[in-house]
């Protein structure tokens, strides 16, 4: 038996109630499922989005501003550049070695190497003495010549062999004009004041065969009026009874007046020996030529 749904071309109708719910009509719009189901995004209002970005300037900000703060207290150090030293090298040079009988020009002028001073040009303190060979000797008596006064010891045991070298030096260096110069040198050892006294000096300083040097004496008194009036200071030890004194040279003019003054000097070794270099001895003779030449042809 056939139904009317089996009949074609025959259009059923059905009553409400009849129809189920999968068949009831939908009161939702349609929609595009497609486009919903691919715009996963979801809604941001743009004030929030403000927010963001002003929270993140203002960070920004404080993060130089701490930055700054913590440079200038130390706390976050500035690398500094390294310095590199460059040590160079001296080279060290080895002075030449001066033979003994080479003569060197020193750096110092003369005058000063000599520690020269001009005098006032005043008469010479006078004085009378006795000579190495017992005659008697007076200032006075070397008018019209030039003398060179010095001091040491009889006994030579002082500066006496650096001044006789220099002495000798300046004879030969004078030539001819060693005859208008005379070489005086008085006694400085009050111990031995007697003629014997100096027989040491005259042998062993090399002097004694110069015609024109004299070393003088006399009594303590006497000697002594002649220290102080050349400026020489004698010292004596109470308990080793050596004595010391400081050392003048002085130029006197043929008119008899102090012209010039010196100083020598010479160096001292440990066991009581005086010395000085040959080169220094060539110059004092140099200059004690020098100086007495000028006053002998002045």
């Amino acid at each position: 038996m056939s139904t009317p749904y089996d009949q074609p071309g025959t259009e059923v109708e059905v009553s409400s109630d009849e129809r189920s719910e999968d068949s009831a009509p939908s009161t939702t719009p349609n929609v595009d499922r497609s486009a919903a189901f691919s715009d996963t995004s979801p809604a941001v209002p743009r004030v929030f989005i403000y927010w963001v970005l002003a929270a993140a300037a203002i960070l920004g900000l404080g993060g130089l501003v701490l930055e700054h703060i913590f440079s200038s207290s130390g706390l976050n150090p500035v690398p500094t550049a390294q310095t590199k030293t460059t040590v160079s090298t001296i080279p060290v040079t080895t002075p030449t070695p001066i033979a003994p009988n080479q003569r060197v020009q020193l750096s110092a002028s003369l005058s000063a190497f000599m520690d020269l001073n001009r005098l006032r040009a005043t008469p010479a303190p006078s004085f009378n003495l006795i000579d190495q060979s017992g005659q008697l000797y007076s200032l006075a008596s070397q008018a019209q010549k030039v003398v060179v006064l010095t001091f040491f010891s009889g006994a030579c045991d002082d500066i006496c062999p650096v001044l006789a070298a220099e002495i000798r030096q300046a004879n030969t260096d004078l030539g001819t004009a060693s005859g208008k110069v005379e070489f005086v040198t008085v006694n400085t050892d009050p111990k031995a004041l007697s003629v014997a006294g100096l027989s040491n000096a005259v042998a062993q300083s090399g002097l004694g065969s110069l015609p024109n040097w004299r070393m003088l004496t006399g009594p303590l008194a006497t000697v002594n009026a002649v220290w102080k009036s050349y400026g020489i200071t004698i010292t004596v030890t109470r308990h080793s009874g050596l004595d010391a004194h400081n050392d003048l040279i002085y130029f006197i003019d043929p008119l008899g007046r102090e012209r010039y003054e010196a100083t020598p000097f010479a160096n001292e070794s440990l066991q009581g020996d005086y010395s000085l270099s040959a080169a220094a001895i060539s110059r004092w003779g140099a200059g004690i030529a020098t100086y007495a030449n000028k006053l002998a042809t002045s």
